[in-house]
Protein backbone atom coordinates (compact mmCIF):
# COMPACT_ATOMS: atom_id res chain seq x y z
CA UNK A 1 0.00 0.00 0.00
CA UNK A 2 2.79 2.48 0.81
CA UNK A 3 4.20 1.55 -2.06
CA UNK A 4 1.36 2.64 -4.71
CA UNK A 5 0.94 5.74 -2.32
CA UNK A 6 4.16 6.76 -3.07
CA UNK A 7 3.70 6.03 -7.03
CA UNK A 8 0.51 8.18 -7.00
CA UNK A 9 2.46 11.08 -5.45
CA UNK A 10 5.30 10.91 -8.01
CA UNK A 11 2.54 10.82 -10.37
CA UNK A 12 1.41 13.75 -9.35
CA UNK A 13 2.92 17.36 -10.81
CA UNK A 14 1.99 20.65 -11.36
CA UNK A 15 3.96 20.84 -14.75
CA UNK A 16 2.79 18.82 -18.06
CA UNK A 17 5.67 16.25 -19.33
CA UNK A 18 6.50 18.99 -22.16
CA UNK A 19 7.03 21.56 -19.52
CA UNK A 20 9.34 19.10 -17.36
CA UNK A 21 11.86 18.67 -20.34
CA UNK A 22 11.94 21.96 -21.66
CA UNK A 23 13.89 23.46 -19.04
CA UNK A 24 17.71 22.64 -19.68
CA UNK A 25 17.07 19.00 -20.52
CA UNK A 26 20.05 16.85 -22.42
CA UNK A 27 20.31 13.47 -23.35
CA UNK A 28 23.35 12.18 -21.52
CA UNK A 29 24.98 9.51 -22.85
CA UNK A 30 26.36 6.12 -20.07
CA UNK A 31 28.56 3.34 -21.33
CA UNK A 32 29.06 0.77 -18.99
CA UNK A 33 32.11 -1.75 -19.47
CA UNK A 34 30.96 -5.19 -21.38
CA UNK A 35 27.73 -3.47 -22.20
CA UNK A 36 25.92 -1.42 -24.56
CA UNK A 37 25.77 2.35 -24.41
CA UNK A 38 22.20 3.87 -23.17
CA UNK A 39 20.78 7.50 -22.85
CA UNK A 40 18.68 9.71 -20.28
CA UNK A 41 16.90 12.62 -20.55
CA UNK A 42 17.74 14.31 -17.58
CA UNK A 43 18.39 18.29 -16.44
CA UNK A 44 21.91 19.62 -16.11
CA UNK A 45 21.06 19.94 -12.41
CA UNK A 46 20.10 16.78 -11.50
CA UNK A 47 22.35 15.65 -8.42
CA UNK A 48 24.28 12.26 -9.24
CA UNK A 49 22.99 10.37 -6.51
CA UNK A 50 19.41 10.54 -8.23
CA UNK A 51 21.23 10.14 -11.29
CA UNK A 52 21.92 6.37 -10.21
CA UNK A 53 18.76 5.85 -8.93
CA UNK A 54 17.59 6.17 -12.48
CA UNK A 55 20.38 4.48 -13.91
CA UNK A 56 19.84 1.41 -12.27
CA UNK A 57 16.72 0.34 -14.27
CA UNK A 58 18.61 0.34 -17.77
CA UNK A 59 22.01 -1.07 -16.19
CA UNK A 60 21.32 -3.65 -13.37
CA UNK A 61 23.76 -2.12 -10.62
CA UNK A 62 22.48 -0.70 -7.33
CA UNK A 63 22.90 2.78 -6.91
CA UNK A 64 25.77 1.86 -3.86
CA UNK A 65 28.08 -0.09 -6.38
CA UNK A 66 27.94 2.09 -9.25
CA UNK A 67 30.52 4.74 -10.28
CA UNK A 68 30.03 7.43 -12.67
CA UNK A 69 33.83 8.99 -14.26
CA UNK A 70 33.37 11.77 -17.09
CA UNK A 71 36.25 12.99 -18.85
CA UNK A 72 38.80 11.81 -16.11
CA UNK A 73 36.98 12.85 -13.26
CA UNK A 74 34.84 11.09 -10.75
CA UNK A 75 31.49 12.56 -9.97
CA UNK A 76 30.51 12.60 -6.79
CA UNK A 77 26.98 12.05 -5.46
CA UNK A 78 26.85 15.92 -4.34
CA UNK A 79 28.13 16.89 -7.59
CA UNK A 80 25.12 17.61 -10.56
CA UNK A 81 25.40 17.10 -14.26
CA UNK A 82 26.48 20.78 -15.15
CA UNK A 83 29.74 19.48 -15.83
CA UNK A 84 28.46 17.43 -19.06
CA UNK A 85 28.66 18.73 -22.57
CA UNK A 86 26.00 17.62 -24.49
CA UNK A 87 27.89 18.30 -27.69
CA UNK A 88 30.64 15.98 -26.66
CA UNK A 89 30.59 12.19 -27.79
CA UNK A 90 32.18 11.44 -24.39
CA UNK A 91 30.25 9.01 -22.40
CA UNK A 92 29.76 9.27 -18.86
CA UNK A 93 31.74 5.74 -17.37
CA UNK A 94 29.57 3.72 -15.22
CA UNK A 95 31.96 1.60 -13.61
CA UNK A 96 30.55 -1.17 -10.79
CA UNK A 97 31.90 -1.07 -7.63
CA UNK A 98 31.91 -4.24 -5.47
CA UNK A 99 30.62 -4.30 -2.12
CA UNK A 100 32.49 -5.30 1.06
CA UNK A 101 31.22 -8.67 0.99
CA UNK A 102 32.56 -9.43 -2.15
CA UNK A 103 36.09 -8.21 -1.47
CA UNK A 104 36.09 -10.65 1.48
CA UNK A 105 39.28 -13.30 0.19
CA UNK A 106 41.54 -16.22 1.15
CA UNK A 107 41.47 -19.74 1.52
CA UNK A 108 40.74 -19.87 5.40
CA UNK A 109 37.21 -19.49 6.87
CA UNK A 110 37.03 -16.14 7.94
CA UNK A 111 37.51 -15.84 11.84
CA UNK A 112 33.82 -13.57 13.00
CA UNK A 113 35.87 -9.90 14.14
CA UNK A 114 32.94 -8.40 15.76
CA UNK A 115 34.55 -4.58 16.15
CA UNK A 116 37.45 -4.02 13.63
CA UNK A 117 38.30 -0.02 15.22
CA UNK A 118 38.37 -2.37 19.14
CA UNK A 119 41.20 -5.19 18.82
CA UNK A 120 42.01 -6.78 21.90
CA UNK A 121 45.10 -5.74 23.32
CA UNK A 122 47.21 -8.82 22.34
CA UNK A 123 45.73 -9.04 19.22
CA UNK A 124 42.68 -11.68 17.67
CA UNK A 125 43.73 -14.85 19.31
CA UNK A 126 44.98 -17.62 16.63
CA UNK A 127 47.72 -17.47 14.41
CA UNK A 128 48.50 -14.34 12.74
CA UNK A 129 47.21 -15.19 9.22
CA UNK A 130 43.65 -14.86 10.80
CA UNK A 131 44.45 -11.13 11.05
CA UNK A 132 42.68 -8.85 7.91
CA UNK A 133 42.81 -5.95 6.56
CA UNK A 134 40.46 -3.21 6.93
CA UNK A 135 40.20 -2.25 3.66
CA UNK A 136 39.85 -5.50 1.04
CA UNK A 137 39.34 -8.07 3.62
CA UNK A 138 42.66 -10.23 3.00
CA UNK A 139 43.95 -12.26 5.20
CA UNK A 140 47.37 -10.28 6.31
CA UNK A 141 49.56 -12.23 7.87
CA UNK A 142 53.21 -10.43 8.06
CA UNK A 143 52.36 -7.80 5.69
CA UNK A 144 49.61 -5.96 7.86
CA UNK A 145 50.32 -2.82 9.68
CA UNK A 146 48.84 -2.86 13.44
CA UNK A 147 50.88 0.08 14.44
CA UNK A 148 48.06 2.56 15.74
CA UNK A 149 45.70 0.45 14.69
CA UNK A 150 46.15 0.30 10.89
CA UNK A 151 44.97 -2.59 10.10
CA UNK A 152 45.77 -2.51 6.66
CA UNK A 153 48.05 -4.72 4.03
CA UNK A 154 51.33 -2.95 3.25
CA UNK A 155 50.36 -1.88 -0.31
CA UNK A 156 47.29 -0.16 0.78
CA UNK A 157 48.67 1.56 3.11
CA UNK A 158 50.93 2.70 0.66
CA UNK A 159 48.35 4.17 -1.61
CA UNK A 160 46.24 5.53 1.60
CA UNK A 161 48.76 6.92 3.99
CA UNK A 162 48.49 10.47 2.25
CA UNK A 163 44.76 10.59 3.00
CA UNK A 164 44.91 9.33 6.45
CA UNK A 165 47.85 12.17 7.15
CA UNK A 166 51.03 10.44 7.02
CA UNK A 167 53.74 12.30 5.33
CA UNK A 168 57.12 10.33 3.65
CA UNK A 169 60.06 12.51 5.08
CA UNK A 170 62.53 10.94 2.86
Amino acid sequence: MAVALADSFAALSLKSDDEVCSSGCVEVQFKVAGLSTFALELELSTAIRDVKKLAKEACDIEPEHMRFIYEGRVLKDSDTLECYKADSDTPVQVHFTAGHTALLGGSKPQVQQRNPFALPVRGLPGSKGNRTSRMSGRLGGMALIRKYGILMKRQEFREKAPEIGFVKYR
